[in-house]
């Protein structure tokens, strides 16, 4: 079954880079129906401490930064209670 997910919803996710971090969901994004894609969401780090940690993996974030992200379908983990 699939979850079901909203606009601010604070969720865990697995990145591309390995570990698991916490963003808060700003916009659902669907793939077009003529075009190839993926479906996913608009979200943003919540975390300085998880921005820190994507960028010891590599991830070229400016410290201190809160970037906007996108989030496929497929690597949300659990929505934070």
């Amino acid at each position: 079954m699939k979850k079901k997910y909203k606009v601010g919803d604070v969720v865990f996710v697995e990145s591309f880079a390995g570990p698991k971090v916490q963003v808060r969901l700003k916009k659902r994004v669907l793939k077009p129906k003529d075009f190839w894609g993926a479906d996913g969401w608009d979200a943003q780090l919540i975390y300085k401490k998880d921005v820190d940690i994507l960028r010891k993996n590599g991830v070229p974030y400016k410290k201190g930064a809160k970037p906007i992200v996108f989030v496929f379908d497929w690597h949300m983990v659990e929505k934070k209670r």
